[in-house]
């Protein structure tokens, strides 16, 4: 399996610090999923919480390795030593990305599904790994899938939008529209490293808008407990 790496060389240490921050507002909605699941107890809210802590763990997991690769570029070894480390923690990393990612959204995407028959979400799992890591290009194929899973995720929030029509769930929709279209240009970076820097900016717009929805609820939340 070829294993390219997609990032123009200007742009990295960029998407570092820009994977952190997806991260930080992860955790953020993480910890806000736990504490509703801990009051309500609903399923739904479980899976959605487990979903965005392998999508936050991944690009942790992504940034450390890119960090490794840095320093061992820097360091003071051979050519040879330099182009082994930095082919090691790209494959360690993307890889690792991959799994988590695409396990994170199959579980969201499950969760839209609202049924409790494990077995598809076995299936789904099953299906796309083994696509993903039988074909020549896996971080190609990886975003087609996400992508695909995205549509349906974002479809699903966009009529929760519809039938609720509060200002948090269009927020929470927009979210998902923004990472959706940020898989998209994924898509297309294998061939135009361009458009790897527009799906990370449009990711950073996504997970700006899933910070404003946590700041909202939260305030939410503040108001309700003073009355």
């Amino acid at each position: 399996m070829l294993l390219p790496y997609f990032s123009p060389g200007w742009f990295f240490g960029y998407d570092i610090i820009l994977e952190l921050l997806f991260a930080v507002a992860l955790l953020f909605i993480v910890i806000f999923a736990h504490k509703v699941y801990k009051t309500t107890t609903q399923r739904s809210v479980q899976i959605f919480g487990i979903g965005l802590t392998l999508m936050m763990i991944s690009y942790i997991v992504q940034s450390i390795f890119n960090i490794l690769t840095i320093y061992e570029l820097q360091n003071n070894i051979s050519f040879l030593s330099k182009a082994q480390y930095y082919l090691i923690f790209q494959f360690l990393g993307t890889y690792s990305h991959i799994i988590l990612m695409n396990i994170g959204l199959v579980l969201i995407l499950y969760m839209t599904f609202k049924v409790e028959n494990i077995k598809i979400l076995l299936t789904i799992l099953a299906v796309s790994l083994f696509a993903i890591f039988t074909y020549d290009f896996p971080f190609y194929l990886f975003t087609v899938f996400a992508t695909i899973y995205l549509v349906f995720i974002s479809l699903y929030f966009i009529k929760n939008y519809i039938n609720n029509r509060s200002k948090k769930t269009l927020i929470v929709a927009i979210a998902f529209i923004f990472i959706l279209l940020a898989n998209a240009h994924f898509i297309f970076s294998i061939n135009h490293q361009i458009f790897y820097v527009i799906g990370h900016i449009l990711e950073l717009i996504a997970y700006l808008f899933i910070l404003w929805n946590f700041i909202l609820v939260r305030r939410y939340d503040k108001k309700k407990r003073k009355t």
